[in-house]
């Protein structure tokens, strides 16, 4: 199960990094994706600032915790605008990176 749960950490510090980098680059693609939600690309810019943060804190030990909070809730986020363009596939798909960073938080919030 240590595996697993390294191999499921390993890829949320990858996704979370990527996600983040794709819209800090404000890519066309994350910019519209996001425009049913009302976003701005300013505010697309820093949704991807926060997954950044978010994957760079789960990284050490001590702040993965707030690292998969931050990337939970930037996963609902991302899922809602998913679904809301119409993607069910993807969104279903994108519901998984939630579970990812959630099984993150409840194995983190176990060490304290």
């Amino acid at each position: 199960m240590k595996l697993l749960y390294k191999i499921n950490l390993i890829l949320l510090i990858v996704l979370s990094l990527a996600t983040g980098v794709f819209k800090v680059l404000r890519q066309e693609a994350d910019i519209e994706l996001f425009k049913v939600l009302g976003m701005t690309a300013t505010l697309t810019f820093g949704l991807g600032i926060v997954q950044v943060l978010g994957g760079i804190l789960l990284i050490p030990v001590p702040t993965r915790k707030y690292g998969a909070l931050l990337m939970m809730a930037t996963f609902v986020i991302a899922s809602l605008a998913v679904f809301m363009n119409g993607m069910v596939v993807f969104g279903s798909v994108s519901l998984l990176f939630i579970l990812m960073a959630f099984w993150v938080y409840q194995v983190e919030k176990r060490k304290i």
